[in-house]
């Protein structure tokens, strides 16, 4: 007989290939061809809501279980997880919550699995006690293993404590960050800065734009704390429209701290560049900022991926200063002859993970030494698209010091540049604060090759933090 799919069907069939591949979580969204668009919103706030709080969520569970949690057959991990999103994040009834995830579990794996998956969500629903008002201090409190912080600033109180006594693992568990990740932040930046990065991830990030104007004058926009910035409060369409009918290319989505690495770039040039390199455009966010920048310039812009790549030609076919190249052909056009070269290079994305909610449980050191390794293979070449004096803007949306400030200064070593800026941003905006606060993390560090006078003398490194 034929059963037609509903929302939650589709978010845990979504989230049954998370089970699978957890912590490596895809990039995508769930199959939402068949449903209409209140229920397509439905299924993607499931599947968001339990990737972002995947570990809270399994610490909730856990003390219901009679095995371990990695025992448990996928299609149950799916169901659980499905049904404890709703229950806990999303003021769902708790029959609705229950009820989806038991009659999904009887199809994708055996009717007989229901009657488990029924009691342990159940018994996670009876765990709530209360949810408490934002700015509830106790949410900071290492002593507290019963509260589970929301974005909002408040906290949900349990009627037992769930989480791990000892204190970076807690923190862990109830900000959905990775143990290894957290404790690397610990290391780096301290307890307390440590504390406001995990924190930061639990925020809804806002779309933040430069509206090229009064920002108050337009009535989908609110201005931003950073100035030349604001906050995005229309409909979708209306912001593509927006975006659309701005052939300056001063309109962009784009955060703060995304921005600031070129417009740094610019501060230090003593004259306007001619010739400039986009290696890694992505979907051309920095070309566009670069080619607003610099309207006399040539902007070369390519991405080794093929949709973004895509993207970028789509770009330069209605602004002649924006040339989108394959890699390949762009090396062999630009060597040598560079002014500003733009090294926007894969990351680990620890900076921006409130945007990026798959990538939050990935980070190991294995994997870091592979994202080193592949930094390492985009930059050293590179250097050689440099001309005499030409400048090379590395940038990531990492705050790891190994993926930053260490790359940065071996490319200075291996390549005899010199290391002119060097600048951490850790993120700002964490649950209760306003999103007007709200920005990502990155890092940006700018070199020149020695020619004797292409840069201002002025500073040799921002310090500013």
């Amino acid at each position: 007989m034929f059963v037609p799919r509903d929302a939650r069907a589709a978010a845990l069939d979504r989230l049954l290939v998370h089970a699978r591949r957890f912590p490596d979580l895809p990039l995508g969204g769930p199959d939402v061809a068949e449903l209409d668009a209140r229920d397509a919103a439905f299924a993607r706030a499931i599947e968001l809501t339990a990737i972002r709080r995947w570990t809270t969520i399994t610490a909730c569970i856990r003390p219901h279980l009679s095995k371990a949690w990695h025992l448990l057959e996928k299609p149950i991990q799916a169901a659980l997880v499905g049904g404890t999103a709703q229950l806990l994040f999303m003021s769902v009834p708790p029959h609705a919550a229950v009820d989806g995830s038991v009659e999904w579990v009887k199809r994708a794996l055996r009717p007989g699995a229901a009657a488990f998956v029924n009691a342990v969500l159940r018994k996670v629903a009876d765990n709530i006690a209360e949810e408490l008002p934002v700015g509830a201090s106790e949410i900071l409190d290492r002593k507290r293993r019963d509260l589970i912080p929301l974005s909002n600033g408040g906290a949900i109180r349990l009627k037992s404590e769930v989480f791990s006594e000892e204190h970076a693992t807690r923190l862990a568990e109830q900000t959905s960050v990775g143990r290894e990740l957290l404790l690397q932040w610990i290391a780096q930046f301290g307890w307390d800065a440590a504390v406001a990065c995990a924190l930061h991830t639990l925020v809804e990030p806002p779309i933040v734009v430069t509206p090229s104007g009064n920002a108050s004058t337009n009535p989908h926009m609110r201005p931003h704390s950073k100035e030349g910035f604001a906050l995005w409060t229309g409909p979708h369409d209306a912001m593509l429209q927006w975006l659309a009918d701005d052939s300056t290319l001063a309109r962009r989505v784009q955060d703060s701290t995304s921005a600031e690495s070129v417009a740094m770039a610019a501060r230090h040039l003593f004259q306007a560049p001619r010739l400039i390199v986009d290696l890694c455009a992505g979907r051309g966010t920095k070309t566009r900022q670069l080619a607003a920048l610099y309207p006399s310039a040539t902007v070369l812009a390519t991405d080794p991926d093929p949709v973004r790549f895509a993207s970028l030609c789509e770009l330069a076919q209605g602004h002649p200063s924006i040339r989108a190249l394959d890699p390949e052909a762009l090396l062999r056009e630009a060597a040598g002859r560079t002014d500003l070269l733009v090294l926007d290079v894969p990351c680990s994305n620890t900076g921006v993970l409130a945007r990026r909610a798959e990538a939050r449980y990935r980070f190991a050191k294995k994997r870091l030494d592979s994202v080193l390794g592949k930094q390492r293979e985009i930059a050293d070449p590179a250097v050689g698209l440099l001309q005499a004096g030409g400048m090379l803007l590395y940038t990531t949306c990492s705050i790891e010091t190994a993926e930053n400030t260490r790359q940065a200064k071996r490319l200075a070593k291996v390549h005899d540049l010199s290391l002119i800026v060097d600048r951490l941003v850790l993120p700002s905006g964490v649950p209760g604060e306003a999103p007007e606060a709200y920005a990502d993390g990155g890092y940006h560090a700018l070199l020149v090759k020695h020619s004797g006078g292409a840069i201002r003398a002025a500073s040799t490194q921002d310090d500013s933090r």
